[in-house]
């Protein structure tokens, strides 16, 4: 689940001279704060998003990506679907139920989510399969090297780890993409999910991203939307993503909340 304050964290004044901020910084800012109301907006629909995104990547320095890959991008995060809805009923059933973030969920949980995540994604393609084990990969790779878990948790993303590069190497053998060709996707399919969840979260912060396609792409807010530098998305796209509101009103439930790019 990913949390969204309901109103903005800052005034939303002109972005000019303010310090950019990485962008995964700040996202992770925003979902470990306690809300006593908020959006939620389920990983299933962010990664939606995401797919919307990569459809819409624009410039010369992106590879070409065919349905089957959008598809995938889109459905990168569908393992999250059941504990999601879970906790949707939980907010609206149970008086003082506090949704919580995915950044906030254990090591078990979201190993699970990422597993069946991979398994939906391969059922679009051998190559979208390979490119979503391959993103889950890369975030156990960091997580192995740089959070304080466990040992029992570290096994358990061990464990993960060389079951999804054997996965790989299966799912590779199935499709005609080279492997450069296949990790130019899965940094596409990165780029699509932090751009998701930086617009999901309601960050307005200046942000910068990491380096993708040799370039680091810097998000402003401005009064008609969010500017990227360079421009990856023409300027008058519009996405939308749905939300729910926590706790439910009789006057509110959900809305679809709107993104414009200018």
């Amino acid at each position: 689940m990913i949390l969204r304050p309901l109103a903005p964290l800052r005034d939303g004044s002109p972005a000019s001279g303010r310090k950019l901020l990485p962008a995964w910084d700040v996202v992770q800012e925003i979902q470990k704060r306690k809300y006593e109301s908020c959006w939620m907006i389920t990983q299933p629909s962010h990664a939606a998003l995401a797919g919307d995104i990569a459809a819409k990547l624009s410039g010369p320095q992106f590879p070409k990506l065919d349905a089957g890959l959008v598809r995938a991008i889109a459905m990168h995060d569908a393992g999250w679907g059941m504990p999601d809805a879970q906790s949707v009923q939980m907010s609206r059933a149970t008086r003082g139920f506090q949704p919580h973030s995915f950044v906030e969920m254990t090591v078990v949980d979201f190993l699970a989510a990422w597993t069946q995540s991979i398994e939906v994604a391969q059922t679009v393609s051998p190559a979208g399969g390979y490119i979503v084990s391959r993103h889950f990969w890369r975030l156990a790779e960091h997580r192995l090297k740089f959070a304080k878990d466990t040992e029992k948790e570290c096994k358990q993303l061990q464990d993960f780890f060389s079951a999804e590069s054997q996965r790989q190497t299966k799912l590779a053998a199935k499709q005609k993409c080279s492997a450069q060709e296949l990790e130019a996707f899965t940094h596409v399919l990165q780029l699509c999910d932090l751009l998701s969840l930086y617009f999901c979260s309601g960050a307005q912060d200046s942000v910068e991203l990491p380096e993708f396609f040799d370039a680091k792409i810097q998000i402003n807010m401005e009064a008609g939307g969010y500017r990227l530098e360079p421009a990856i998305i023409p300027s008058g796209t519009e996405f939308a993503v749905a939300a729910l509101r926590y706790p439910v009103t009789k006057e509110v439930s959900g809305m679809e909340i709107s993104i414009r790019i200018c």
